[in-house]
């Protein structure tokens, strides 16, 4: 099964992005979306991260996006941001990772 067209994805689970985590709460974040795309892995469903809550991109929630995104390209799955504000679209632009990334409002 390929991987789903871009915007067309069915988020099959959806955890909650927020910024100011310390490294605990970053790696107990990675682990659940790490877990999460394993179930989503060669199927045609992806991860949804909800983005409401990230007003501004810190380089910690940067490197745990980086991270998951990372994860889920090997598992041949997809992340899907959800609610994703553009200055945080321009952020991920311009660190170059957008591409990991499904978008929907």
């Amino acid at each position: 099964m390929g991987l789903p067209k871009r915007g067309t994805a069915v988020v099959t689970e959806t955890l909650v992005v927020a910024t100011g985590l310390d490294l605990d709460a970053r790696r107990e974040f990675v682990a659940a979306v790490s877990e999460a795309v394993g179930k989503a892995a060669g199927s045609d469903g992806c991860v949804g991260l909800d983005c409401f809550r990230v007003g501004t991109l810190d380089e910690q929630t940067l490197g745990m996006l980086v991270t998951v995104a990372r994860t889920a390209q090997w598992r041949g799955a997809r992340i899907t941001l959800l609610r994703a504000s553009t200055r945080l679209r321009a952020r991920l632009d311009n660190a170059g990772i957008s591409h990991f990334f499904d978008w929907q409002p």
